[in-house]
Parts: C-alpha cells; structure tokens; sequence
C-alpha cells in the first residue's frame, strides 16, 4: 500500500468487535471520526456485535441478603461484611453487582418497609474501597454511589490492566493504617479478604498476585459470556461491506471476542487449536491488521493461539487504540 498523501480520498475501515454505546455517541465512534489519520484520509467505524452476556444475581443477593435482613451474632452485634473490599475488572461484573443490588432493594420494598430501610441504611453504611481495572469499569461503578456513599473508588485510569490493579492493592495494603483500607478491621482482629467478583472465563492475574504476597482473595462467579449467535453472518457481512478497502482494522476487546473471531473466519487447526499456517504472518490477507484493547487480550491471542496481534494499546482507551494503529501505519510507511 503507497502512502495515504498520495490518494485523493482514502476511507480505513475499523471494525470494532463490540456493540456501540450510545449509538453515534459511542466514544469509538466520536474519537476515530474526529481524529482522521491524515488530511486526505478518514476512519470508517463499524461495530460487530461478539459476545452475549448472562448475569448470575444468585451469590451476590446471598451475599447482601444479611444487610436486609438485619442480621446479629449471639451477643445481638450486627454481622459485619465479611470482605474488605470488591475488585471488578470487568464492567459485566459490575452490571451483574448492580443488577443484585436492584433486585435485592425491589424484594425488601415488597416483603416490608422495615427491610427496605435496614437494607439501605446497611449499603449506607459500607465502608470498603471498590477496586476497578481501567477508566470505563471505574465509570460504571460511579452510579452505584447513590447507594454506597460511604464506598470509594480505586483503580481506573491509573490501573488500565490486571497487573497494575493488582500493583495498587498491594501498595495500599502494605500500610494497613492507610485510609483507603479502611474497609479492613483493627490490626487486633484477622485481615477480611477481598472479593474478586468474575466471569465464568477470567484470567487470573489479580487474585494470583495478591495470593502470592499474603493478601486473601475470594472469587465469584457472577457472569457468563457465550458467542452471539449472529457473530459470524455479521462478521462475514463486515468483511465483504469492506472488502474494497487498501487497509482495514478489527478491533477486538476480550480473549473470549478474539477467539470467536478466530473461529468463525475459520483459522484454528482442529487438532492444536492453533492458527493455521507456519507463522501468524501469513493468517490473513495482509491488508487486514488486528488491534488489541490491551495487553491481557494480546497476551492470550499469543500464548493461547499462536497468535502475535499487530497492535496492542498502550492505553485501554480510544486513544490508546487510534495511537497505536498510526504508529503501526507510520512505521510501514503508509502515514507521513
């Protein structure tokens, strides 16, 4: 492919492995349309939905299901919550953490009023950090503050991956008199573990760090993720609608999106599970380039598949995604 500044008018496709939020307001969508990558050239999203996701309410309303009640020991003390914190990585995690808290406070309304109200003062009253991997889980917790005011967010921007949540949690638990942890007890009682609440498929990077340096950590499984049905005839539709196109991009966001991506374009070896051909250069037309949305995703592709992806985003952010496809693109010389 010659460079983009020796084309009239050139349209990249980005084929975005999830579904849009918001419509056109998607932020995929207003960063790729309103950052062409050069003066005769343009982003052209379009957004393949990949993944169907179903919540398991069940352990999260066991779990809270003591703050309606009211609940107290022998001695008449209330029971206190029996974890230190909450880790989401997943925003998934925290639709399925919402949804609970919403048919837990819609089953206290009907059953009593007493309950409805011991219920809210108790979330009132939780005092624990909510620890999230990256700015977008981070930002699907802020609504829940209305009802755990006394809760306070950690992670997000400053902790865009597994490893670096993992990193903060460590360094914060390593002064256990730090206001941040105040979710734990008195140097006098045990350290509460902290609550890693997943998917049925998750990597484990978190829960192992902290393990591995004393911290507890508890796992639950609250969401389940299966391909869409539709994934492969519109994935096929995506491909042929671009087929034209010098250069095209897919975007994906999950180990579990690049393997059904994988799959339904038909490039694993039925025997090693791996993608076919001598070296993942030669997987796909060459006109076709793969970014990651970060590196627990590439990392996957790569160890899992064989797989080596053509971009990973610094950040797991559009900015993150857009730098790195330029910088991809201005290497091979196609970008001035």
């Amino acid at each position: 492919m010659s460079s983009m500044d020796d084309h009239k008018s050139i349209s990249i496709p980005v084929i975005f492995l999830k579904n849009p939020l918001n419509g056109p307001l998607d932020p995929y969508t207003s960063h790729f349309s309103h950052n062409p990558p050069s003066p005769t050239s343009l982003y052209q999203p379009h957004y393949v939905h990949v993944l169907d996701h179903t919540h398991d309410l069940a352990p999260i309303t066991a779990l809270f299901s003591d703050l309606s009640n009211d609940d107290t020991d022998a001695e008449g003390t209330s029971i206190p919550f029996p974890y230190g914190g909450l880790i989401f990585t997943s925003g998934r995690a925290v639709e399925a953490f919402a949804a609970a808290l919403e048919q837990l406070s819609s089953s206290s309304v009907s059953n009593s009023c007493k309950a409805s109200v011991t219920l809210s003062q108790r979330l009132r009253n939780l005092a624990i950090p909510l620890y999230a991997v990256g700015p977008a889980t981070a930002a699907s917790l802020h609504p829940l503050r209305a009802r755990l005011p006394a809760c306070w967010i950690r992670g997000g921007k400053e902790a865009g991956t597994g490893e670096l949540l993992a990193k903060l949690i460590l360094k914060e638990h390593q002064n256990p008199s730090n206001p941040v942890v105040s979710g734990q007890p008195s140097k006098d009682e045990p350290t509460k573990p902290l609550l890693f609440l997943a998917g049925v498929k998750h990597r484990d990077i978190v829960p192992v760090m902290l393990k591995s340096h004393g911290i507890g950590v508890e796992e639950m499984i609250v969401y389940a993720t299966a391909e869409a049905p539709s994934f492969p005839s519109k994935l096929a539709f995506a491909l042929a609608d671009t087929a034209d196109a010098p250069v095209r991009w897919i975007v994906i966001f999950s180990p579990t999106g690049g393997e059904s991506l994988l799959r339904a374009l038909g490039l694993l070896d039925k025997e090693s599970s791996k993608v076919c051909g001598a070296d993942d250069s030669c997987w796909i037309d060459r006109k076709t380039f793969i970014a990651s949305i970060g590196p627990t995703t590439s990392d996957y592709m790569k160890d899992t598949f064989g797989l080596g992806v053509d971009v990973c985003a610094a950040r797991p952010r559009p900015e993150g995604v857009r730098q790195g496809i330029e910088e991809f693109m201005r290497a091979k010389g196609w970008m001035s």
